[in-house]
């Protein structure tokens, strides 16, 4: 069940996010304790600036009462808002640069996502995210980056894409492939079957007042599918996420960018998935039903949505809610435990990882790891962990995943 604080949270993005909404007047935390909580989730979920609206715009700077609770909102509103014009002409400068060398770089999330929101300047990002769908022009553009001063960042934390910052240290992500390899096989070839279907159907964006390349929108939401499932399955699922999703199907969308979408979660699996957040967002964002009963179909789905939105506040974004997170598994039994820390080794491994050989030495190097960043860096014990992944693989299994 939904903490007060959560569901004022709730409250006040479903408001912020859809000002066409008649907006009743807007409760606010009572106490200086509801205050903080309030303060401190949205802050975990990356979107206290979208509070800013909703809250700070309506309150007098001389009400003492509240001031400890607004000055929070207004300095996250500003650093976000500076934040995201750096981005988004740094975006601009990466995708004119290899455009002009024929490099086909499609803007994923970031300015493309916040576009859709009533303010776009308060959907906070952290970084620059292109897709480069061709792999014969991936190596070509990592070297027109270095040859401007971006650098390849020493540890990369993925396999999907290569991490690269400029002299400011703004990270810049040229993702080779849509996703990091999930567990399931089959998800990962159907991934790598669709670059030359993103590469195909592009859109113009020029909403913000510059141009660049977004996926065509059955392609977007697609994409924005996969980096959620992504972060649900690993450690963490933030309201922001919830808040990409509303925004998104609340406008006009052709039935054809429909129909392929469906299609898209059809033949990936995760329709479950897709179900489960998007009734969540029906009955906590303000998502319009008419817009997404396509999606929905006839199932009974609130009991799902509802244990769904308390898994995402338990989390908060990229799992920063709490330390007993590691992943979420298909399956609970121990022929699901086993097939989840080969996974990991394959992923902390890709290249030792192919040499059959070399899997048992890879498997002890892969738990040493695992207990050491356990015991030293996160305080946490790894039976606890493996509790937590077990029950969040149960909410799992009802989704019926891949």
């Amino acid at each position: 069940m939904l903490k007060e604080t959560e569901k004022l949270l709730l409250d006040a993005l479903r408001q912020s996010i859809n000002p066409q909404e008649n907006q009743g007047s807007l409760s606010l935390p009572d106490n200086e304790y509801a205050k903080r909580e309030l303060l401190k989730t949205a802050s975990n979920h990356a979107v206290l600036p979208l509070l800013f609206e909703v809250y700070a715009m309506e309150m007098s700077v001389e009400d003492t009462r509240y001031a400890d609770f607004v000055q929070p909102i207004r300095r996250a509103a500003v650093t976000t808002a500076r934040a995201n014009y750096r981005l988004l002409f740094l975006a601009k400068y990466i995708t004119q640069l290899l455009e002009k060398e024929g490099i086909r770089a499609i803007l994923l999330k970031g300015a493309a996502t916040a576009s859709y929101y009533p303010i776009p300047e308060m959907r906070k990002s952290g970084d620059v995210d292109i897709l480069i769908p061709q792999e014969k022009d991936f190596e070509r553009a990592v070297e027109l980056l270095e040859e401007v001063k971006f650098v390849k960042c020493v540890s990369q934390s993925a396999l999907h894409h290569i991490e690269l910052k400029n002299q400011e240290g703004i990270c810049v992500e040229l993702h080779r492939i849509l996703a990091e390899p999930f567990e399931s096989g089959k998800m990962n070839r159907y991934l790598e079957s669709l670059l030359s279907e993103f590469d195909e159907h592009v859109q113009k964006n020029d909403s913000w007042g510059v141009t660049f390349y977004q996926p065509a929108d059955a392609y977007h939401a697609f994409y924005l599918i996969v980096h959620m499932l992504q972060h649900f399955l690993r450690a963490g699922f933030g309201l922001k996420f919830l808040c990409d999703w509303t925004v998104f199907w609340n406008r006009e969308i052709a039935a054809e960018e429909k129909e392929t979408f469906l299609r898209l979660v059809r033949e990936s699996g995760t329709q479950g998935f897709v179900e489960a957040l998007t009734e969540a967002c029906v009955l906590y964002l303000g998502l319009a039903a008419e817009n997404v009963s396509f999606l929905l179909g006839e199932s009974d789905l609130q009991q799902l949505a509802e244990d769904f939105m308390e898994e995402v506040f338990v989390s908060g974004e990229f799992g920063h809610g709490t330390q007993e997170r590691m992943v979420a598994m298909r399956g609970t039994g121990l022929a699901a435990y086993v097939r989840e820390f080969h996974h990991q080794m394959h992923l902390n491994y890709p290249s030792a990882g192919k040499m059959f050989l070399l899997w048992p030495f890879l498997w002890v190097m892969t738990l040493a790891r695992f207990i050491k960043n356990n015991r030293t860096v996160r305080k946490v014990k790894g039976l606890d962990i493996l509790k937590e992944a077990r029950r969040r693989s149960k909410l799992i299994d009802r989704m019926k995943l891949f």
